[in-house]
């Protein structure tokens, strides 16, 4: 039985694409077409079941989009049950990491920023790219915040425990912690 908290959301059924149960996915990011994975976990009312990815492939649709055919759907009928679906990957499917440099940043949604001033800042819970300004967004207080990817302040990576150690910019995060 897969589990979401052991996977990672790759992106969701959007709309089927022609007659032949292909479908359309909105991208959460690069893992499916950088791995080139056989397989993928649907969401379907809460459990996760998984489908092979047809031989024809996974094809680019856009920047934002690709299309995808997967084994035993073969008509449109059969792929607008899907639509709306989540798909997720297992992380044991994905490949190990060897460097923190080569440490692929999409990864590290769901670890938790430990900041030398402020301690536990709280979950990643995505990853902006804002052309090449990579920003962590996570919540403080009720508040949606956003902490630059800037790798001199980076003290440390924890894998296992799932940690990012850092050491914010002076004056970044105060307000947050403001009474």
């Amino acid at each position: 039985m897969f589990k979401k908290e052991n996977c990672y959301l790759t992106g969701s059924f959007v709309k089927t694409h022609g007659v032949n149960g292909e479908l359309v996915i909105k991208k959460e990011n690069d893992f499916l077409e950088k791995y080139q994975l056989e397989s993928v976990l649907v969401d379907i009312d809460g459990g996760l079941v998984p489908f092979f990815i047809s031989p024809q492939g996974l094809r680019v649709r856009n920047q934002g989009t690709l299309r995808v055919l997967l084994d035993d759907i073969d008509t449109e009928h059969k792929a607008l049950r899907f639509v709306g679906c989540p798909i997720y990957i297992p992380m044991k499917d994905l490949p190990e990491q060897t460097h923190e440099e080569d440490m692929d940043l999409d990864l590290m949604v769901g670890y938790h920023i430990l900041d030398q001033q402020h301690g536990d800042l709280g979950a990643i819970e995505a990853i902006l790219d804002y052309g090449g300004n990579i920003l962590f967004q996570l919540t403080i207080n009720n508040q949606e915040v956003l902490v630059p990817f800037i790798e001199e302040n980076i003290q440390g990576i924890d894998e296992q425990e799932k940690i990012l150690m850092m050491d914010t910019p002076k004056g970044l995060l105060d307000i947050y912690f403001e009474e």
